[in-house]
């Protein structure tokens, strides 16, 4: 596959054409084995935790940890140490598990911010007062969601505009504030801020790594592209579109270096 970058690229060529939509299922939580040293992990292992990573930005706390609203702190440390024996990330020293690494450290450190915040009551109230905003944003999500599958890029970045006012230190939101105003090809100072906030958010999320990397080309900031196109690539290696894309702004970035 050729992959090519023209001088002025479309603000969309490295849009994430798998934004995920909103699911109310739970991951799943079942013992996942670990293959002995050298070996490779079984597809199946290899699907589920690649499952749960992608859920990440679609569940809230309790579900993440498999646990009730109305749990103490005793059931959820419970919860959280038995998963955190399934999926801590030195459960996997020495064992082949390819392009997975970054995911499953991911999965752990959503899983222990989790446990921290639930465990601890003035972090739990504020966050139960967060879920009860998300809920209000319900139907303004749902008619975001709409607009973008019509394309009204537009409509569609107001309206998520609105829902980062109601949910300021969401990274999902500002994420999809930022792609539909980059989409939109208007508001790439209020895009860029966006973006980057969703990064400093949460930097598991190769996606936002990916709009933010669109915008600095969309500005004509090959180099910052490039930097944030890097580290998405090292999120989820084993996207093919990634790399290739890296590897075509690396030789146009050396061209412009050697001009």
């Amino acid at each position: 596959m050729r992959y090519s970058l023209s001088p002025k690229p479309d603000a969309s060529a490295l849009e994430d054409a798998r934004a995920p939509a909103p699911s109310p299922s739970p991951p799943p939580a079942r013992p996942v084995p670990a293959p002995r040293d050298g070996a490779a992990m079984p597809e199946e292992t290899q699907r589920r935790l690649t499952e749960l990573y992608e859920s990440l930005n679609r569940v809230d706390h309790y579900r993440l940890l498999g646990v009730s609203a109305t749990d103490d702190a005793k059931a959820i440390k419970r919860a959280y140490f038995g998963l955190a024996k399934e999926h801590h990330p030195d459960r996997w020293f020495r064992k082949d598990i390819g392009a997975l690494r970054g995911k499953i450290e991911a999965i752990f450190n959503a899983m222990t911010t989790a446990e921290a915040t639930l465990t601890n009551a003035k972090r739990r109230a504020r966050y139960d007062a967060y879920l009860r905003e998300v809920l209000k944003t319900r139907l303004d999500r749902r008619r975001a969601e709409a607009l973008e599958a019509s394309k009204d890029w537009a409509a569609a970045a107001e309206i998520w505009g609105r829902i980062v006012e109601q949910l300021p230190t969401d990274a999902y939101v500002q994420h999809r504030w930022a792609r539909a105003l980059l989409r939109s090809g208007a508001g790439y100072d209020a895009a860029t801020a966006a973006a980057t906030r969703a990064v400093e958010l949460d930097s598991t999320r190769a996606e936002y790594r990916v709009t933010a990397a669109n915008l600095h080309l969309a500005e004509g900031r090959d180099r910052s592209a490039l930097a944030q196109l890097a580290i998405a690539c090292e999120i989820e290696p084993d996207r093919a579109d990634l790399g290739g894309l890296h590897a075509a702004l690396t030789a146009r970035v050396a061209r412009a270096r050697s001009a």
